[in-house]
C-alpha cells in the first residue's frame, strides 16, 4: 500500500457509520505508521473507519499508561531498541562504548520488566498486538559486523524472554517477525534521514507492511472451518485405481515427499479441529484399502465423510457441505486438476479453491503456508478437538430420527446442558462462537475483543455460555447468550447456537433459562435478518415472533403458551466461587427444574 492509497482510503471512510478506536503505543513519532494503520484498517473493513490515538514521544512506558486510561478498543504496541535504552538508537549521543555496555544491559533488563507489567494491565482492558524491535542492533559490539558480540546476544536473550512472557498474557498477540520479513526485508526497513530529522525510523514500505500485520493481529479474519481434498496426485502420488492401494506413495524414499508434507499439514489441521473430507473420483474399496495403510501420516478416521465416486466433484462437495452443515465460504477445496478446481469454483463461487502441484514443490510449500493462514486461530479450545466426532454423531442422529427428533428420542439421549453464567474474560471460546456462527445467529453482528471486555465489565451485562453432552459424547460450548438486564426486561444482543447442536431442543432450554434464572418478564431480541440465519428465523416463527418487526419482544406468557418439552438435565455455573456449580434434577416427565422454589416457566 502506498501512502497516497492509504490517505485515499482514510478520506473515503470519514463518513463511516462505525469507527474503531485504536491506540498506537510507540516511543518514536507515529507519523506514517499512524496513517498506514488507518489505511489498512479501511482496506480490511470497507464499511468502517479507524480513529488512531497516540501517546508521548520518546516515552513508551507512560504511553502504555495513557493507553490503559483511554477509550480505545484495541492497542498496537510497537517497540524498538531505543525504547529500552536511547543509546541503542541513532538519535542519542550517549554512546555505546564498551564501558557503558553493562549499564545498557542492566537498563534494558529493568525496562523489559516494567513494560511487561504495563502490558498485563493494558491487556486486561483491550486486545494488544505487540511488535518486538524490527530494526537491527547495527552499531553495538566490539566484533566485526559478521560476528555477533556477547552484548548483542545478551540483549537478544533478554528480548526472547520478554516476548515469551508477553505471549503468555491473555489478550496479547505477538507479531511473527519471520512473516514480516517476507514482505519487508530487513535491509529495506530503516530510513536514516527520517529518523535523524523527524524521529520516524521507518521507510514507507516498512511502515505499510508493519501496519498491515498489526491490523491482522488486532482484527484477525475468521478462520476457515473445513477442507475437502482430492486424493490422486494430491493426497498421494499416483492413481490408486491404476497402481493399486499399495502403489500410491508419499515418502522421500519414493521421491514423492511433497505429498507427505501435505498429509502432515492435514494431520495438524485435524488436531486443530478443522473438518476434513475427501472428494475423489475413484473406487471406494481401493481408497479405503489405501487409507488403511499403516504408513499413512494422518489417521484415516480424520476424514468424514468420504465422497468417492465417478460423479462430478461439485456434487461430492455439495454432499459434504450438507453433512457438515456449513457454508461454502468457510471451506477450502484442494485438487491438482485445474479443470476440477474450475468446476467446483463455478458451482461454489464463495469457496476457496487451491491447486496442489506435485511438479512444483515450491508452490506446494506456498500452499501449505496459505493453509496455515486460512485456518490459523489465536487459541485452540477443547471444543475444537470434539468437532469431527460431533459431526459424526449428529449425522447418526439425523439418520435415526430425521430432521425433527421426538421427545422420547431426545430423552433417550441422556443429554446434559451446562449454563455458565460467569463473566470470565479469559474464556475466549464464547466470543469466538459469537463471531464465527452464521446460521443460528440473532443478528450476525461481529464483536471485537475490546468491545467484549467492556461488555463484561458492565454490571448489568448478562453473559451465558452453553455446553452440552449426551450418550454420543460431549459437544463442549455450543451456544452463547449475551445482553443486558434492564429492570425486569432482558435485552438480548447476541444469541448463537452451533449447527452441531441443532434438532436437540437446546434453543428452548436457553430461553427457559433466561426467564427462569434471570427473572425476566420479557426478552427484547435485537434481531437482524442476514442471508445466513434462516434457522434462527424459523425458530422465532415457531414461537409466533414476527422477526421482521425490528426488535421483537418475547414475553414470559408468550413463551409459556408456546412451551415445548425440555428433555435434558441442566446444571448451572454461577458467579459464587464458594458454590461454583448447582445441579438441577430431571423430573419424571423429562422436564428440567431447579429446586429454587420459583415457578418453572412451563
Amino acid at each position: 500500500m502506498t501512502l497516497g492509497q492509504a490517505l485515499g482510503l482514510i478520506q473515503d471512510r470519514k463518513a463511516a457509520g462505525r469507527r474503531r478506536n485504536i491506540f498506537l503505543a510507540c516511543g518514536f513519532q507515529p507519523m506514517h505508521l499512524e496513517t498506514f494503520l488507518q489505511g489498512h484498517f479501511a482496506s480490511s473493513f470497507p464499511d468502517e473507519g479507524a480513529n488512531i490515538q497516540t501517546g508521548l514521544y520518546g516515552d513508551l512506558e507512560h504511553t502504555l499508561v495513557a493507553a490503559v486510561e483511554s477509550q480505545a478498543g484495541a492497542a498496537a504496541v510497537v517497540m524498538e531498541w531505543s525504547d529500552l535504552d536511547p543509546r541503542l538508537g541513532l538519535r542519542s549521543a550517549g554512546g555505546w562504548a564498551l564501558s557503558v555496555q553493562p549499564d545498557i544491559l542492566d537498563n534494558c533488563r529493568q525496562r523489559f520488566a516494567r513494560i511487561l507489567e504495563r502490558l498485563q494491565t493494558l491487556a486486561a482492558k483491550m486486545p494488544v498486538a505487540l511488535a518486538p524491535p524490527t530494526l537491527p542492533l547495527s552499531l553495538l559490539g566490539h566484533t566485526a559486523g559478521w560476528q555477533s558480540s556477547v552484548t548483542e546476544l545478551e540483549l537478544q536473550k533478554q528480548l526472547a524472554g520478554f516476548v515469551a512472557d508477553a505471549a503468555g498474557i491473555s489478550g496479547v498477540s505477538i507479531l511473527n517477525l519471520s512473516t514480516l520479513a517476507r514482505v519487508s526485508p530487513e535491509t529495506s526497513r530503516l530510513d536514516t534521514l527520517m529518523e535523524l530529522k523527524a524521529g520516524f525510523p521507518y521507510t514507507i514500505s516498512h511502515a505499510s507492511a508493519l501496519a498491515g500485520q498489526l491490523i491482522k493481529l488486532l482484527f484477525p479474519p475468521s478462520p476457515m472451518k473445513g477442507l475437502i481434498t482430492d486424493l490422486d496426485d494430491t493426497f498421494w502420488s499416483g492413481l490408486a485405481g491404476e497402481v493399486g492401494a499399495h502403489g500410491v506413495t508419499w515418502t522421500l524414499a519414493d521421491h514423492t515427499p511433497i505429498h507427505g508434507l501435505y498429509q502432515q499439514m492435514l494431520a495438524h489441521l485435524s488436531e486443530m479441529g478443522v473438518l476434513l473430507a475427501i472428494a475423489s473420483k475413484n473406487e471406494l474399496a481401493v481408497v479405503e484399502q489405501a487409507l488403511d495403510r499403516e504408513d499413512l501420516l494422518i489417521p484415516s478416521k480424520s476424514f468424514f465423510p468420504l465422497c468417492v465416486n465417478w460423479g462430478r466433484k461439485s456434487d461430492s462437495v455439495a454432499g459434504i457441505l450438507r453433512v457438515w452443515n456449513i457454508g461454502a465460504d468457510s471451506v477450502v477445496f484442494v485438487d491438482d486438476s485445474p479443470m476440477e478446481l474450475d468446476e467446483v469454483r463455478t458451482a461454489f463461487p464463495q469457496m476457496t479453491c487451491l491447486q496442489f502441484s506435485k511438479k512444483q514443490p515450491a508452490k506446494t510449500v506456498e500452499l501449505l503456508e496459505t493453509l496455515r493462514d486460512l485456518f490459523g486461530k489465536p487459541a485452540i479450545h477443547r471444543e475444537d478437538a470434539l468437532r469431527q466426532a460431533s459431526i459424526r454423531a449428529n449425522t447418526e442422529i439425523q439418520a435415526m430420527t430425521g430432521a425433527a427428533a421426538s421427545g422420547d428420542f431426545l430423552r433417550s439421549l441422556q443429554g446434559k446442558i451446562t449454563f455458565d453464567c460467569r463473566k470470565d474474560s479469559s474464556n475466549k471460546r464464547t466470543l469466538e462462537l459469537i463471531n464465527k456462527t452464521n446460521q443460528f445467529n440473532l443478528n450476525g453482528m461481529r464483536i471485537t475483543e475490546g468491545e467484549w471486555l467492556n461488555h463484561l465489565a458492565d454490571p448489568a451485562a448478562v453473559v451465558i455460555g452453553v455446553s452440552y453432552e449426551d450418550k454420543f459424547g460431549p459437544l463442549g460450548t455450543i451456544g452463547v447468550m449475551s445482553g443486558r438486564k434492564l429492570d425486569d426486561e432482558l435485552e438480548l444482543t447476541s444469541w448463537v447456537l452451533s449447527c452441531r447442536a441443532f434438532s436437540r431442543k437446546i434453543e428452548h432450554h436457553m430461553l427457559d433459562h433466561l426467564f427462569h434464572q434471570h427473572g425476566a418478564s420479557s426478552i427484547r431480541l435485537m434481531f437482524q435478518s442476514t442471508d445466513r440465519n434462516q434457522p434462527l428465523r424459523t425458530y422465532l416463527a415457531s414461537l409466533a415472533i414476527a422477526a421482521d418487526a425490528g426488535a421483537p419482544t418475547l414475553s414470559r406468557e408468550q413463551f409459556q403458551n408456546q412451551f415445548e418439552e425440555l428433555p435434558h438435565q441442566v446444571r448451572l455455573l454461577n458467579h459464587d466461587e464458594q458454590h461454583p456449580g448447582q445441579s438441577f434434577p430431571v423430573l419424571s416427565d423429562g422436564f428440567s427444574q431447579p429446586d429454587t422454589g420459583r415457578p418453572h416457566a412451563g
